[in-house]
């Protein structure tokens, strides 16, 4: 409460010099000297036909007894103690609204910072998946290759004709294979880019379809994930069949060989070197063409990896983007909260200044008042000379007074005493000329203010 209080100077100087206006007021409207000899309550009441005011232009009866007066007192007190109440109250909602805003802006900031997070997750996510299907498609790549390694050296041992047709078979079996990883590889590229471009989509679409896109997309991704199980399976199971095809081909194979080489006995040396030459010839070529491969197969591999790498830039770009804009609109959304809530107080602030400002006018003009009416009839009291044998009797008398204290149309409204008691109240009227001026601010076009005086003898 304290530090909110600290933040707004203004509007404790503003309360305080207000409070110190209203006590001084209080201090002021009370009438401090001794009352005059005339009788206590002559009603004095200023009738014009300007439109003035009506509270600026009556003057207050006194009170008649102590007991109003302070009935009177203990009621300005209260509507003192009233004031300040409502100055607290003010003050206390204004404190309690400004540490809503407080409270509204740092659940919007921890709310932003969980959706960054999570969104800098889901990409950390997906990254790795992308990097763990690339081992385990390296993995089977090696896989492969160490296995047609193996079957090379275990064909070693064969005759030279055998080598040379298991080495060719173990090459087909092994470009088939880098075809089909190949064709694979691009699919599941395809697939890839295809994945990424419905993300994309969904981002685009409303908010309101998030929810139900993100079922979707793990719906399709599982049937993904089973799909490439499926397809797992089968080339589990075509390998085992060409496993099969590839043993009763060496089977087949070796009986045609043992009937070659009964047939090739008879065959000459001549035949023999011719063949071995040819085979070396065949070796080399063939050679030349799986390094050739195996370079072509390096470099479709590395353009791969650079334009993965160039999507992932720019996707992290983009990211990088987006979130700078929602910073951006969030930042300018909470400064017209601030403006909004500033101008508000301020406004506020200012109505409470003309009020008091208006009170304290309607205050002096009173006080001015009171004491011009003082002076009138302390004027006239003294003008006054009071016959003896009217006791008892009471008589009063209305006349107006312009503006520079002269007074016309003195009028005897009504008296219960003799003709000689009603005659000096008009002469004490009458002698007191001129009267005091009025104040400058009950100054009329019309020149004229009427007065009623009550005169009577205790």
């Amino acid at each position: 409460m304290i530090k909110v209080i600290l933040k707004h100077p203004r509007a404790i100087v503003g309360a305080i010099i207000l409070h110190l206006l209203i006590i001084a007021l209080f201090v002021f409207s009370f009438d401090w000297k001794d009352e005059p000899q005339i009788e206590a309550g002559i009603p004095i009441s200023i009738v014009t036909t300007d439109s003035v005011d009506p509270l600026a232009n009556t003057v207050a009866e006194k009170e008649e007894s102590n007991p109003q007066k302070v009935e009177e007192i203990k009621k300005k007190q209260r509507e003192l103690k009233e004031d300040k109440a409502n100055k607290q109250k003010l003050l206390k909602v204004a404190a309690a609204k400004t540490a809503a805003v407080k409270l509204k802006q740092a659940k919007e900031a921890k709310k932003t910072k969980e959706v960054e997070k999570l969104k800098e997750l889901k990409l950390k996510e997906q990254t790795e998946k992308a990097a763990q299907k690339k081992a385990e498609e390296d993995a089977k790549i090696e896989a492969a290759e160490k296995e047609a390694q193996e079957e090379k050296r275990k064909s070693t041992d064969k005759d030279a004709a055998e080598k040379a047709e298991k080495k060719r078979l173990a090459k087909n079996e092994a470009k088939k294979k880098a075809k089909t990883e190949e064709r694979r590889l691009a699919k599941k590229e395809a697939k890839a880019e295809k994945k990424r471009k419905a993300k994309k989509e969904a981002k685009r679409k409303a908010k309101v379809e998030k929810k139900r896109k993100a079922k979707e997309q793990a719906e399709r991704e599982a049937k993904e994930e089973e799909a490439r199980k499926r397809k797992v399976r089968k080339k589990a199971k075509k390998k085992a069949a060409e496993k099969k095809a590839k043993k009763e081909a060496e089977e087949k194979a070796e009986n045609k060989r043992k009937a070659k080489k009964e047939a090739k006995r008879k065959a000459a040396k001549e035949k023999e070197r011719k063949e071995a030459k040819e085979q070396a010839a065949k070796e080399k070529a063939e050679k030349e063409a799986t390094e050739q491969a195996a370079k072509e197969k390096s470099r479709k591999e590395a353009a791969k990896r650079a334009a993965k790498e160039k999507a992932e830039k720019e996707a992290a770009e983009k990211l990088a983007a987006q979130k700078a804009k929602y910073h951006q609109a969030w930042k300018e959304k909470q400064e017209k909260k601030k403006a909004a809530a500033a101008a508000a107080l301020a406004k506020k602030k200012s109505d409470a200044e003309a009020a008091a400002k208006r009170k304290s006018s309607k205050k002096a003009r009173s006080g001015a008042l009171n004491a011009w009416g003082r002076r009138v009839q302390t004027k006239i009291h003294k003008r006054w000379r009071r016959p003896t044998e009217n006791s008892g009797k009471r008589g009063k008398v209305k006349f107006t007074v312009s503006n520079n204290g002269g007074v016309g149309a003195v009028r005897i409204v009504s008296c219960s005493g003799t003709s000689g008691f009603c005659s000096s109240i008009r002469e004490a009227v009458v002698n007191s000329v001129p009267l005091p001026k009025p104040p400058p601010q009950f100054t009329f076009s019309n020149n004229d203010r009427t007065i009623t005086l009550t005169f009577k003898i205790d």
